[in-house]
C-alpha cells in the first residue's frame, strides 16, 4: 500500500488544478497522529494554496462566477463584502487532515453556504435586532417566521451561497493554531505549565465574497422591502459577528468600511453606465445636424462660454464647421433663441451686428 501511495507524489508535485481534489485525494502518506508526518500535511496544504492561484483555475472560475452572478436577483442588488482578516468555514468537518475547509465542489474555491448565512442571520436577528427594537420585540415571532420560516414551513427569504470574487488575490492562506494543553482537551489530565504546544497547520480564506438574498414568498408589494431588510440584517451579522469558525478569535468578520466603499463604487459605476446608455439613446434619436452641434459643443475648449456664443462665433468663420445652408439655419435658430433668452437680441452694437448675421441666415 505504501508503494502505491508513493506513486501519487509526482502527480501532486506537478500541480493538480483543483485545491479540493488535492486535499481529498492526494495525501501520499499519513500526516496526522503519532506516526504522522507533519511535513506531508504542510506539503499538501501548500499545494492547495498554489493550485488556487493557478491561471487556468482562475480563468475557469471567473467564467463560472460570471455565469452564476448573472443569475442572482437584481433587487436587492448583491453586495461584495471583504474579509477583515481570515475566514474559515468548515473547520470541524470530517477530514483526514484533522482540519477542514469548505470549498466549492466543482471549482475548488472558498465559499460560504447559504444555509450557514441563513443560520447566522436568524441568530443575529433574534439576539441583536429583536431585544433592541420594541416593535420588533412585540412582533418578533411573526417577523422571524416570515423571514426564516420554521421547521415545518420555509421562510420567504432565500439566502444564496456566497462565492469568492475572482479578483481576490489570495483565496487560500496557510494558518496555524497551537493548542497548549492537548491532553487536557481530551480529558485525560489537568492542564499544567509543562505541556508542550502542538502546532496544527490549516487553511483559511481571504478576499471578497458576493452576498445575495432574494424573495421567494407570495407576490407582494412589500417583497422588495423585506428582501432589503434581510440583506441589511445579514450584512450587519457578518460585520459584527462574522461567519464560520473561530469567530471568538477574530476570524470571519467582514470590513464594514471597505464593503461600504465598494458598494458606493459599484453604485457609481452603475449610475455612470446608465447615464452613458441614456446619452447613447439620445444621440441615436437625434438628427445628423443635432448630433453635429452636440459634438461641437462637447469638444469646444472654452467650457465657460455660453453655447449660443460658441455657435455664433463658429457661424462668423468663413471656414467654420457649419457650411451647408440647412446646417447654418439650424444653428442660427439656436443662436437666436439664446440671444433672446439673454435679452441681447438688439439692434445696437455689438449685438446689432450679430442680429443682422442671424437674420440674414434665417432670411428674415
Amino acid at each position: 500500500m505504501r508503494k502505491e501511495l508513493k506513486k501519487l507524489k509526482p502527480v501532486r508535485d506537478k500541480g493538480s488544478p483543483h485545491p479540493g481534489l488535492l486535499l481529498q485525494r492526494y495525501l501520499c502518506e499519513n500526516a496526522t497522529g503519532d506516526g504522522g508526518n507533519p511535513a506531508e500535511k504542510r506539503a499538501i496544504l501548500q499545494a492547495a494554496i498554489t493550485a488556487a492561484t493557478n491561471d487556468d483555475v482562475r480563468n475557469l472560475y471567473r467564467a463560472a462566477f460570471d455565469r452564476w452572478s448573472a443569475l442572482l436577483p437584481s433587487e436587492p442588488a448583491p453586495v461584495d463584502l471583504t474579509t477583515m482578516g481570515r475566514l474559515i468555514v468548515g473547520l470541524g468537518s470530517e477530514n483526514v487532515l484533522e482540519t477542514g475547509i469548505r470549498l466549492h465542489h466543482t471549482y475548488g474555491m472558498p465559499m460560504i453556504p447559504g444555509s450557514a448565512l441563513k443560520g447566522l442571520a436568524a441568530h443575529y436577528c433574534d439576539q441583536v435586532w429583536g431585544p433592541t427594537d420594541e416593535k420588533f420585540r412585540r412582533d418578533c415571532g411573526v417577523f422571524h417566521q416570515l423571514l426564516f420560516g420554521t421547521t415545518d414551513e420555509s421562510g420567504c427569504i432565500a439566502f444564496h451561497d456566497s462565492w469568492l470574487t475572482p479578483d481576490s488575490r489570495k483565496p487560500l492562506v496557510l494558518d496555524v493554531m497551537t493548542p497548549h494543553h492537548p491532553k487536557w482537551l481530551d480529558g485525560s489530565v489537568p492542564p499544567t505549565d509543562f505541556d508542550s504546544p502542538v502546532p496544527v497547520p490549516f487553511l483559511s480564506a481571504t478576499g471578497t465574497f458576493r452576498v445575495a438574498v432574494s424573495w421567494h414568498g407570495p407576490t407582494s408589494d412589500k417583497a422588495k422591502n423585506w428582501a432589503e431588510l434581510a440583506l441589511s440584517l445579514l450584512c450587519d451579522a457578518l460585520y459584527d459577528w462574522g461567519a464560520g469558525g473561530k469567530t471568538s478569535s477574530g476570524y470571519g468578520r467582514f470590513d464594514r468600511e471597505k464593503s461600504e466603499a465598494a458598494r458606493k463604487d459599484q453604485e457609481e459605476k452603475k449610475a455612470r453606465l446608465r447615464r452613458e446608455q441614456e446619452e447613447q439613446a439620445k444621440l441615436a434619436a437625434m438628427s445628423p445636424i443635432e448630433r453635429n452641434i452636440k459634438e461641437f459643443l462637447d469638444s469646444h475648449p472654452d467650457k465657460k462660454a455660453k453655447d449660443y456664443i460658441k455657435l455664433l462665433k463658429e457661424l462668423e468663420k468663413a471656414d467654420g464647421r457649419f457650411q451647408t445652408h440647412e446646417d447654418r439655419r439650424a444653428v442660427a435658430v439656436l443662436v437666436k433663441s439664446g440671444m433672446q433668452a439673454d435679452k441681447v437680441w438688439k439692434e445696437k452694437d455689438p449685438h446689432g451686428k450679430r442680429k443682422k448675421l442671424i437674420e440674414g441666415i434665417l432670411g428674415e
